[in-house]
């Protein structure tokens, strides 16, 4: 019953970060952040290309009831009091880009492993004209079987706080509320969704730019709300034991 989301690239430091990177993200933070009110889950994936000797991209995803999530007093906690773990990662981010977005469309009743992430703005028409045709898109391919299912929104600035971590747009140019728009295809592999972005883009090629171009993850772990053991009226615990292994 989500009604908005919020969406995370990033990279970190060094490829030697990796292990204590996802150890963190994995047990800590993900599962601390998805324990919020008005949090329901998050899906967590890394780059589905091989990296080489550079580190991993990441992809996050939190569902949420509704964008005014992002806006409690126990959201703005978790940044003012990181613990320690997260503390220490704050400085390891790279490429740390944000977008809060309202759920705009749907389609598709099945989850994939395979996801393609598509940053547009609305050009011409605008989100009015950009919109149906996203909607029309996503149906035709969900009908041919060229997504297991899909999702898309648009950017809403929700939280009036600043966010402690350097804000680093892909191509340098600033998010824009009410004119970008963030699309999610999950597929069977990533062929699947290759060929899907590209058919995506071709036909919306009139009515909206890439911001950046697509890009393609694997799914790593997905947590829900439902699932925590403590109750939601406390903070989820930090894991100091998992951070010693570490540090």
């Amino acid at each position: 019953m989500s009604g908005a989301f919020l969406v995370l690239w990033n990279s970190i430091s060094s490829l030697a970060l990796q292990p204590e990177y996802e150890g963190w993200h994995t047990f800590e933070h993900v599962p601390e952040r998805v324990g919020l009110p008005g949090f329901i889950a998050a899906r967590r994936y890394r780059s589905a290309e091989p990296s080489g000797q550079h580190p991993p991209q990441y992809f996050t995803c939190y569902w949420l009831e509704d964008i005014a999530a992002l806006n409690t007093a126990r959201y703005r906690e978790v940044f003012a009091k990181p613990t320690a773990w997260s503390a220490r990662m704050r400085s390891e981010l790279r490429d740390f880009f944000r977008l809060p977005c309202v759920l705009r469309g749907s389609v598709g009743v099945s989850s994939a492993s395979h996801l393609a992430t598509l940053h547009l703005r609305a050009a011409g028409a605008g989100l009015d004209g950009l919109a149906p045709a996203i909607d029309a898109a996503l149906a035709a391919l969900y009908a041919q079987g060229g997504v297991v299912s899909a999702q898309w929104g648009s950017l809403q600035e929700a939280a009036d706080f600043q966010i402690p971590i350097t804000q680093e747009a892909t191509l340098g140019t600033a998010s824009q509320p009410g004119q970008d728009v963030v699309l999610m295809l999950h597929g069977l592999d990533q062929a699947m969704l290759v060929a899907a972005s590209n058919r995506l883009l071709s036909t919306v090629q009139a009515l909206a730019v890439p911001v950046s171009a697509p890009a393609f993850f694997s799914l790593l772990s997905e947590v829900r709300q439902t699932d925590l053991a403590h109750p939601l009226t406390e903070r989820q615990p930090p894991w100091p034991d998992l951070f010693a292994r570490f540090n």
